[in-house]
């Protein structure tokens, strides 16, 4: 939803350049124009959450290179890319030898606007010498990039939709500004512009069973405008990238989860029952375009995968579990299929051959699929500086396209992993500058506010399995955490799986921020929340029961010494050593402290193992290397260092939050040990000030201190949307650290007058309530995370031993 403050800015009357369309290729165009030091408006139709378009869900972007780089291996000459293109049916070689010479540099210019990308050597990724892969996804990178146009001065308005445009954009002989309608919230408005670009996507097949993987702004009504009014048209009308996708998805805005599979596997049918290609012929990652295709030529474009029982458990995870049926018939019935043509079809010799024979044992399973567009290749000719070329002849010297738009006169009819979004930001780019030297020097924008695009939702235990599917059948974010690698390893996530995995997360929420199915998206995926949720159900410490029995431990002492202790011991100045035991004998203390925390260890460790059996997930030998790495991990919270929401990165603060408590409290364990050694030698409490028992305990119930007061005053890198469920846990837990430290120090403060005996018992309270519920709650975490964090090292070096393996 838009903040007030987003929903008041108003739309300049004029600007330098003009961009319409706000994914890769409008970022790029924005962000190069005004670097180049033109004034830029950016325009785009949708609303907030979806700014960034077909972008938000791409992956990897194909660059040329010459030698290895970080992010890139081995090496992809500007000459080989440009050969791919050559070989591609109707490509322009003249932008083709543009795209690929403007992709060298791709990689490092992204890396500059703050774009993430993710180095091959972590051991997450595909072999690939041509792409490089985007860290966090497409919606990483168009965080990145609208951070860095909002830095630079762009003046970005969301559901802004272009209603009308300038006849003179294709006029050669124009010479005054363009004027264009822009429809908003608010009514309509104009704005002059200098020169235009546009990125505003392609053209969308107006078919029911034809469905558009993009956003549903995408169509394709300004490209379809300046066609109609004189600009040369490239590729042909319907043509576009189409894979095979699940007809149960989400009409729009779906993106790789709505990608099917398994037609290799099993047979691909009509609805009317009958096969019309070989589905075995090809077992590439291009079958998935090939069956589109298969689906397109036909009238009917629908049809289903039907698989035999053993071919669906090879499945890989899918957005949506296949329709399971005992029988033909049953199949048929459910599905919308022709009973007959399914029954003879599963019955007689196949017709077209099969090159491999299928497996259709019962039961039998199907997957409902339509054609999905990923992008149009039919769209705008332009010349190499992305100037939009005329039907007559020549070019408009001041109207730029860009994006989707031009992947036809890129592409031709063909198609390269990784090419659409290399054409969105290369041609983006050549825009965006060409743009700028036709209108000259201009103003930047104030700065604007953005609107919060991911609300929280609250989660159960049970939304973690289907969250973690569809990241599973995503895949985009392996980089950014270990959560995704370690799901990847479990894609049957059970119970014991969810445990580890969640347990495994460190809640901070980059995954929330780059994931383009985060709220308001119909998928609507908030795997923190989900995984917060997971966590949750492993306390039982933390409802109305624990919060009392917290108090009466903490209330209880002192009212109980109150009633039994005469009041001139209690009250009385106890000082010097062994006043603490004048108050309560040593025997009873010593006695109900190891009592208490005897039974929090017992229990704890009992959790922990039944936790670690439950968690065994694919198993791996924990070597004494995994052992030491996932104990480096969990001291040093190596996986909240580099953590960002859709403003940026988050800092530190909440990294030092938490090493301010853990070390606080790892000081006040070290006091008690100290002081237990001074017993034994004959010393009892209450130590000197400068002893180590007190020092330790002071530095300790400080840093305690220090540290949940940086959690209350840390900002958004540690104040983060969290259920209400959760936010109370938190906030109990707070309350027990705090009245540990508080009551530690208040003694210290205090023991040498009356009050001490009030102090001592509080504090001793305090301890016992801690330790009753330390096993249940979610101070026990810590533990649990290591437990996760050893399992998952141990996974990670199977894993690289086997890939430093020589081949059999």
């Amino acid at each position: 939803m838009t903040t007030p403050a987003r929903a008041l800015a108003v739309l300049p009357a004029s600007t330098g350049v003009l961009v319409i369309g706000a994914g890769l290729a409008g970022l790029c165009a924005a962000i190069a124009a005004r670097e180049a030091g033109a004034s830029v408006v950016l325009l785009d139709a949708a609303p907030e959450a979806r700014l960034g378009g077909n972008a938000r869900h791409g992956r990897n972007i194909r660059c040329a290179h010459a030698t290895e780089t970080e992010v890139q291996r081995d090496a992809y000459p500007v000459a080989e890319f440009a050969a791919d293109l050559g070989r591609l049916a109707g490509a322009d070689p003249g932008l083709a030898a543009v795209l690929a010479q403007g992709s060298a540099d791709l990689a490092d210019w992204l890396m500059a606007q703050g774009v993430r990308l993710e180095p091959w050597a972590e051991g997450h990724l595909p072999y690939s010498r041509r792409t490089v892969f985007l860290r966090g996804g497409g919606q990483a990178m168009v965080n990145a990039l609208l951070r860095r146009a909002r830095t630079l001065g762009v003046a970005l308005f969301s559901e802004a939709r272009v209603e009308a445009l300038d006849p003179a954009l294709l006029d050669p002989a124009a010479t005054r500004p363009f004027e264009i309608v822009v429809a908003r919230p608010g009514g309509a408005h104009k704005i002059a512009a200098g020169a235009v670009v546009l990125a505003a996507g392609g053209t969308v097949p107006d078919h029911p069973h034809i469905v558009n993987r993009g956003t549903p702004e995408q169509a394709g009504a300004p490209v379809l405008w300046a066609l109609g009014a004189g600009a040369r048209a490239a590729g042909r009308p319907g043509d576009g990238h189409f894979v095979a996708v699940d007809a149960r998805a989400p009409k729009a805005d779906a993106g790789i989860v709505s990608r099917v599979d398994g037609m290799h596997l099993g047979l691909v049918l009509g609805a009317d029952g009958q096969r019309f290609y070989d589905e075995a012929a090809v077992t590439s990652p291009a079958r998935h375009s090939v069956a589109a295709r298969a689906l397109r030529a036909r009238t009917d474009p629908r049809g289903w995968i039907v698989l035999g029982a053993e071919a669906a458990r090879a499945l890989p995870p899918l957005l949506l579990a296949p329709i399971r049926a005992t029988s033909a018939r049953l199949l048929a019935e459910e599905c919308g299929i022709d009973p007959a043509g399914l029954t003879t079809t599963l019955t007689t010799p196949f017709d077209p051959p099969r090159s491999v024979a299928p497996d259709l044992t019962p039961p039998f399973h199907a997957i409902p699929i339509v054609p999905g567009l990923g992008f149009s290749r039919h769209g705008l000719a332009i010349d190499a500086q992305a100037r939009v070329q005329l039907q007559e002849s020549g070019v408009a010297p001041r109207f730029f396209a860009a994006g989707t738009a031009v992947c036809g006169a890129v592409l031709g009819e063909g198609y390269l992993s990784g090419a659409g979004l290399a054409i969105a930001a290369v041609f983006g780019r050549i825009a965006g500058q060409a743009a700028a030297q036709t209108v000259g020097p201009g103003d930047a924008a104030p700065a604007m506010l953005r609107s919060e695009t991911v609300p929280c939702v609250e989660a159960t235990p049970q939304s973690a399995a289907r969250a973690l599917n569809i990241c599973n059948t995503c895949g985009f974010c392996t980089g950014l955490c270990a959560v995704f690698p370690a799901a990847g390893r479990r894609p049957a996530l059970t119970p014991g799986d969810l445990r580890h995995l969640a347990h495994l997360c460190h809640d901070c929420r980059s995954c929330l921020h780059d994931c383009q199915y985060a709220p308001p998206h119909a998928l609507s995926v908030n795997l923190p929340a989900t995984l917060a949720a997971a966590r949750v159900a492993e306390y039982r410490g933390e409802g109305r029961g624990a919060i009392w029995l917290f108090f009466a431990c903490l209330i209880g002492l002192p009212l109980a010494a109150l009633i039994c202790l005469p009041w001139a011991v209690l009250f009385g100045a106890q000082t010097g050593p062994g006043a603490f035991y004048a108050v309560l004998p040593h025997p009873l203390m010593a006695g109900g402290a190891g009592g208490v925390f005897g039974f929090a260890l017992l229990v704890l460790a009992f959790r922990l193992a039944r936790y670690w059996r439950a968690s065994r997930g694919p198993g791996a030998p924990v070597t004494l290397s995994a052992l030491r790495r996932g104990l480096a991990d969990a001291l040093s919270l190596r996986n909240l260092g580099d953590c960002e929401d859709r403003d940026g990165a988050l800092g530190q603060g909440r990294r030092h939050a938490h090493h301010l408590l853990a070390g606080g409290f790892l000081l006040t364990f070290l006091a008690t040990v100290a002081g237990f050694f001074a017993h034994l030698a004959g010393h009892p409490a209450p130590y000197p000030v400068l002893s180590a028992p007190v020092l330790l305990g002071t530095l300790g119930g400080l840093s305690m201190l220090a540290g949940l007061l940086l959690f209350t005053r840390g900002g958004r890198a540690i104040v983060l949307p969290k259920s209400a469920k959760l936010a109370r846990i938190d906030r109990f837990a707070r309350v027990q650290l705090a009245t540990l430290a508080g009551t530690g120090l208040a003694l210290l403060a205090l023991r040498e007058t009356p009050l001490m005996g009030l102090a001592l018992l509080l504090h001793l309270g305090a301890v016992a309530g801690f330790a009753l519920l330390l096993p249940f709650g979610k101070l026990a975490h810590g533990a649990f995370r290591t437990l996760s964090l050893i399992r998952h090292a141990a996974e990670e070096a199977r894993l690289l031993d086997k890939r430093r393996r020589p081949p059999a």
